[in-house]
């Protein structure tokens, strides 16, 4: 069970789905479940208290969400972080990661951005 059907259960109200299995309490993954509810503007508040208190159990902090969550179709996008196309580039040729390619970066003069380039492009169709 991933952590989306956790938020599926409670948004869509179809059942508390901690009573069918006393194993899926050990699946709840709090942080995700408050980041999910954290990007609506009607469950941000109930995210933020959850945040506060982190040291509930599991099941208390489902119980929260399921009983103070209006049943609701929601959808929100995730932040991702932008990555800037050299920042690939700079990890394939070194073979680093990304926060060390994030590093050279700053260091590079767009000379060596091109040089690098050149030196992976493969040719053919892109």
């Amino acid at each position: 069970m991933n952590p989306f059907d956790f938020v599926n259960s409670i948004n869509d109200k179809t059942g508390n789905i901690m009573d069918s299995d006393p194993d899926v309490e050990k699946q709840y993954n709090p942080f995700i479940i408050n980041k999910a509810y954290s990007y609506r503007p009607d469950t941000i508040l109930l995210s933020n208290t959850m945040n506060g208190l982190h040291h509930l159990d599991k099941r208390l902090q489902y119980d929260y969400y399921y009983g103070s969550v209006r049943k609701s179709k929601r959808y929100a996008k995730w932040i991702k972080p932008d990555h800037a196309p050299e920042e690939d580039l700079i990890m394939e040729y070194y073979g680093v990661n990304r926060r060390r390619a994030k590093e050279y970066l700053s260091i590079m003069t767009p000379d060596d951005i091109a040089l690098i380039r050149r030196r992976l492009d493969t040719g053919g169709k892109r």
